[in-house]
């Protein structure tokens, strides 16, 4: 005979890999909120500062926010420096040479930031918890809808988190105020001093929950749709109460992520250079696989790379114009992905570029697309498991609003619904009472003429 298992004698923490039933209209959602994020950035930062911030370095307000956010992460061995570069490959940002940005440009960009992908990760968020809970696809009008419906939600948790913040920084300086009163202030800092250590530990604990939980918070906005206080809490009391468990899963999420990204990155090296090895114009070769500038090792190293030099005046020329002089053998992705190498093409190979640019800008839109889900959708079946382990609440409980409006409308309508019967003008007929039971007591027995 078979035994059963009781989960009740299961150890209450366990683990399950994040998964992510995969679903076009998501992909497509994240495809979408990559367009509009990169075009808007590019809006603002042509409004607030034409031009560039010289030596090449383009100006990019949403790309400072995130590598000033990115910066945070920094301190942890090995994987901070990991975590920016797979972020910043993944948004095409460039975190580098942040000197010669300010805090507006920090602040509108993560504005920019929070508005474009609290919305349309929350759909990304609804989609996905619908397929794990209820193995039910959502139309991405649908989907859109219910981000319009509760963006709010999201856009006042950073409000809420820093205006908690706000009050415990006010009430530490007001403590140091009155500290700062002569002969009183030393007395009453023997109670303060103890009040500012408290509040400076809910500053720590109030900012990490909100750094790190803010995917969870995206996440309880599509399962439970309460508002944002409820959202918040829920996100901070799965992430303290399982905070090996949350670390753990993101541990695989970006590790997952990295991985898509770097297979990704293989496609289109192989594309690239397989087109390469059959044609027979060195220009081409510069915009597709260009060979390095100078030999890096062995006894002829800082010397110029023999393919290098064998390649054409007109070639050179534009190896020279794109700085590829300058990068080397170290590239990230085919020169033909920007449209700088479009406009410095001659004009013989013109349109073969514009159509690789074209292609491999696609391509990399679809990888980014997929990592972009993967990420945002992975902290849903997250939160679903948090959500199992500590409140022990079923995978399958998630809000309907179709359903709640139902039986709202139930609710408000049923009443109405009998009295326009009785108030139909017509009356119906009396029920004849089936055989073998008695008359209502309001009705005469039926006689036997």
């Amino acid at each position: 005979m078979a035994e059963h298992y009781d989960p009740g004698l299961l150890p209450r923490t366990y683990f399950r890999a994040p998964r992510v039933p995969f679903d076009f209209r998501a992909l497509a959602l994240a495809v979408l909120g990559f367009i509009v994020f990169w075009l808007g950035g590019e809006l603002i930062s042509w409004i607030l500062r034409p031009g560039d911030l010289g030596d090449g370095v383009s100006y990019d307000v949403p790309g400072a926010f995130l590598a000033w956010a990115l910066g945070l992460f920094n301190h942890i061995p090995h994987l901070g420096p990991e975590i920016e570069r797979l972020v910043a490959r993944a948004l095409q940002i460039d975190p580098g040479s942040m000197s010669q940005y300010d805090g507006w440009d920090y602040t509108i960009g993560g504005i920019w930031f929070l508005a474009v992908w609290s919305f349309f990760g929350l759909g990304i968020h609804r989609i996905t918890t619908l397929r794990i809970a209820r193995d039910e696809g959502l139309p991405l009008g649908e989907a859109l809808r219910f981000s319009a419906r509760h963006w709010t939600t999201l856009l006042l948790c950073p409000v809420i988190i820093a205006a908690i913040i706000g009050v415990f920084w006010g009430c530490n300086a007001l403590a140091g105020l009155i500290e700062g009163i002569p002969y009183v202030g030393g007395l009453l800092s023997l109670i303060f001093g103890p009040l500012r250590l408290v509040s400076t530990l809910l500053i720590v604990l109030v900012g990490v929950g909100g750094i790190f939980g803010m995917p969870l918070i995206s996440a309880a906005a599509a399962w439970e749709c309460n508002g944002s206080l409820d959202a918040i809490s829920r996100a901070f009391s799965y992430l303290f109460a399982r905070p090996l468990q949350y670390f753990w899963n993101y541990f695989l999420i970006f590790l997952f992520t990295g991985l898509i990204l770097l297979v990704g990155g293989w496609f289109m090296t192989i594309y690239a250079s397989s087109l390469d090895s059959g044609n027979l114009s060195d220009v081409m070769t510069v915009a597709l696989d260009p060979p390095p500038h100078r030999v890096t090792r062995g006894p002829e190293a800082g010397k110029l790379h023999p393919e290098y030099d064998a390649l054409s005046t007109e070639a050179k020329d534009m190896y020279k114009s794109l700085d590829l002089d300058e990068v080397g053998a170290d590239l990230s992705q085919p020169p033909a992905m920007s449209f700088k190498t479009v406009t410095h093409t001659p004009w013989s190979h013109k349109l073969n570029v514009l159509l690789y640019w074209v292609l491999l800008n696609l391509i990399w839109l679809g990888v980014s697309g997929y990592a972009l889900y993967w990420l945002i959708g992975a902290s849903s079946s997250v939160y679903a498991d948090l959500r199992a382990d500590v409140d022990g609440t079923e995978e399958d409980e998630v809000f309907l609003e179709d359903e709640d409006a139902d039986l709202d409308e139930l609710a408000e309508g049923g009443p109405a619904v009998e009295g326009a019967a009785v108030q139909g003008g017509a009356s119906a007929p009396p029920a004849t009472p089936a055989a073998g039971e008695p008359p209502a007591a309001d009705e005469p027995a039926p006689t036997d003429e």
